[in-house]
């Protein structure tokens, strides 16, 4: 039997994922909710060959599609990592130049004093 993707971590990194990768993970978990589907038909009936090999096949397009929408969820995260960095970098800079010139009035200031 396979199981269901975790749908709490799916929509947690989904959340925070560009546009394009939340409607490509969207697209994948339809992808996984047919295939489960496919797969729960075909556990019903008597067992042959030819369906344990279709249910294999099965369970290893849904770890596929796991997997893919894993490397998405990392992907975005990355990437909204690289953006919240960047925005502290921009900060720090904006704040510097502000403090270094203060730190000169008050050197110009106690010299002329």
């Amino acid at each position: 039997m396979v199981a269901a993707i975790g749908s709490g971590s799916a929509v947690s990194a989904a959340g925070r994922a560009t546009s394009g990768s939340s409607s490509q993970i969207a697209a994948l978990q339809k992808q996984i909710t047919a295939a489960q589907k496919q797969l729960t038909e075909s556990q019903k009936g008597a067992q042959t060959d030819a369906s344990q090999k279709l249910q294999q096949q099965l369970a290893q397009q849904i770890q596929a599609l796991q997997a893919q929408i894993a490397q998405l969820q990392a992907a975005a995260a990355q990437q909204a990592a690289q953006q919240d960095t960047q925005t502290a970098s921009s900060a720090d800079t904006v704040t510097s130049p502000a403090k270094s010139s203060s730190s000169t009035l008050g050197s110009i200031v106690d010299t002329q004093a």
